[in-house]
């Protein structure tokens, strides 16, 4: 899903949607929630970084 995207807007968008889709399947959907860093390492590399906490 992520390789569709074509500019790093696109898999920003992709991983908002992905996180969205595991909250509210998690058991307890109210008692979690998704973050997602993203940050320029070098020309062609991001690091990504995902967090999930609870309420």
């Amino acid at each position: 899903m992520l390789a569709q995207a074509k500019t790093k807007e696109e898999y920003k968008k992709l991983m908002a949607e992905m996180l969205s889709s595991l909250d509210s399947k998690s058991e307890d959907e109210k008692s979690l929630t998704s973050s997602i860093k993203t940050v320029d390492v070098a020309d062609d590399t991001t690091s990504v970084t995902i967090t999930r906490t609870k309420k």
